[in-house]
């Protein structure tokens, strides 16, 4: 595999297929226990959902946070550029972030004509303030697949 983005975060096999790989903050769940590890560095503070940057489950990572971050990737693929692009300093963002404020709508995306708004729709779902009004992986895929085939 070669890492073909700056965040090495994707990887890009050797058939084309894109993977993604280690947000930075990642839970570690034991199937068999029910145990939780939270790992606490490395990662991007821009992908950083804001219910892990402030409030009691500061650092617990969890199914939203996670899409959170992939709103934020996706955002990062179509743009070609980094979220909140404007903000020189990566904690500019997450206050904004914390404040319930996302990036601003590009004027262009580098997806298929007629796709933008309901690819940003999609984000706008995947980035909600309140953790448990973000769909699940399931719904997002759906969801991509109507944008896209």
């Amino acid at each position: 595999m070669q890492i073909r983005n700056k965040q090495g975060n994707i990887l890009i096999d050797a058939n084309g297929k894109a993977v993604l790989c280690d947000f930075g903050f990642s839970r570690i769940r034991h199937e068999a226990t029910r145990t939780h590890t939270t790992i606490r560095e490395g990662g991007r503070l821009r992908f950083l959902a804001p219910e892990l940057s402030s409030g009691p489950d500061k650092f617990r990572t969890s199914q939203a946070s996670d899409i959170y971050s992939l709103a934020m990737t996706f955002l990062m693929l179509v743009t070609l550029a980094l979220p909140f692009p404007e903000m020189d300093r990566e904690l500019e963002a997450v206050r904004m972030a914390e404040q319930g404020i996302r990036p601003k709508q590009p004027e262009r995306m580098n997806i298929p004509a007629g796709t933008e708004d309901r690819m940003w729709r999609l984000l706008g779902v995947m980035w909600q303030q309140e953790p448990k009004k973000r769909p699940d992986a399931c719904g997002i895929c759906e969801t991509l697949q109507e944008i896209f085939v």
